[in-house]
């Protein structure tokens, strides 16, 4: 059974938001971090779900963000994700609300 809040002492109360902030603060980092790891050929093709020479190719057409440190390619897990955000394709009820609004705006 948890202790009621307000039977705590003030220093026993400090002591729970310290470690209550301390637990968020860690938890928002690891995410951060992970969202920041950088990933070499293999495990970036795997994210992506493409083969490796496909992968290569695209790094040369520069089509996927990535990094080279002499010969080896690097890539942020953020910045994949993102790039596969941006190729996404409209639904047909998005570019019907988008052609309305578009139509509705010239007619005022």
């Amino acid at each position: 059974m948890e202790t009621p809040l307000y039977t705590l002492t003030t220093e026993a109360f400090k002591t729970l938001i310290k470690e209550s902030v301390r637990d968020v603060l860690t938890e928002y980092s690891i995410k951060t971090r992970n969202e920041e790891t950088l990933l070499n050929v293999q495990e970036a093709a795997a994210l992506l779900n493409l083969a490796v020479a496909t992968l290569y190719e695209k790094t040369s057409d520069k089509v996927v963000p990535h990094y080279k440190h002499g010969k080896k390619l690097l890539f942020k897990k953020s910045e994949l994700l993102a790039w596969v955000e941006s190729t996404r394709i409209k639904t047909l009820k998005q570019i019907r609300e988008e052609s309305t609004r578009f139509v509705n705006r010239k007619r005022i």
